[in-house]
């Protein structure tokens, strides 16, 4: 398992260069990524790709190269695989070949995150990627109100402006988040202040660019932004099954007092 560069070339760590080299199999998510790590490692090698359309065939190939005691290097898009990428079924099949497992730390997108931010880091969760759903995505941030950890989001770049517009109905205007945009990246930049501010701050960006979200969670100010309608529709459905519930066990202790 080999670190990449989070943008630059130059970051992907020169263990991960040489077991590249070195490799009898390399596997990557998409093409792009891997002609950079091939062309920083200067070597042309043929490659697996593992990713949501490609999974099943690579799998096997890996397998019976593990078998075989062949060395595999895993490099996911960016950063430090397995961290929300597909890579973990790979870690799985080494552990079913009872293979040795390596990793070669470097870049990564959360620790670079933090490192610029400007909250208490002591303590902090890792959230992963919020739902899609924009109903399911609001009740998702709205249960990391009042944790006395910062919490940390990733979600896809075309999927920011809606996330952190979701986030400005949800919080209160005076909770704070913290923005690290494109790290590495030409458009690398890192904001902080309430999410109406943040909403405002990339209204205007009109390029997919990657980013981790902080969410200064610890604050008191509770929000009750919940959607109104659909969390009234799914308390009366709540409350209509535990009447049922409630009723069918009345019934069967009431037969059982009968004997």
């Amino acid at each position: 398992m080999a670190a990449n560069a989070l943008g630059l070339s130059e970051d992907i760590p020169l263990r991960s260069l040489e077991a590249v080299r070195q490799a009898d199999m390399l596997i990557f998510e998409e093409d792009r990524p891997a002609r950079m790590v091939l062309k920083a490692a200067g070597v042309h090698k043929e490659y697996f790709k593992y990713n949501e359309q490609s999974q099943s065939s690579t799998l096997e190939h890996l397998y019976k190269a593990l078998k075989e005691g062949k060395t595999v290097v895993y490099m996911s898009d960016q950063g430090c695989p397995t961290l929300e990428d597909p890579g973990r079924e790979i870690v799985n099949t080494a552990r079913r070949c009872k293979a040795k497992t390596r990793v070669i730390p470097g870049p990564s997108s959360v620790t670079a995150a933090l490192s610029a931010c400007p909250f208490s880091t002591q303590a902090f969760e890792f959230n992963g990627f919020p739902p899609r759903d924009e109903y399911k995505r609001k009740i998702f941030l709205n249960e990391l109100i009042g944790r006395r950890k910062l919490q940390i989001i990733m979600d896809t770049p075309y999927r920011m402006k809606h996330l952190l517009a979701n986030c400005a109905e949800v919080f209160s205007e005076s909770l704070e988040g913290f923005l690290a945009l494109d790290i590495t990246g030409e458009d690398e930049d890192y904001i902080c202040g309430t999410f109406k501010e943040l909403s405002k701050h990339v209204e205007n960006i009109d390029k997919k660019l990657n980013f981790v979200l902080i969410i200064n969670a610890m604050e008191k100010p509770h929000s009750n932004k919940r959607p109104t309608r659909e969390h009234e529709r799914d308390r009366r459905n709540k409350n209509k099954q535990s009447g049922e519930i409630r009723k069918d066990g009345e019934r069967r202790i009431r037969r059982k007092k009968r004997y």
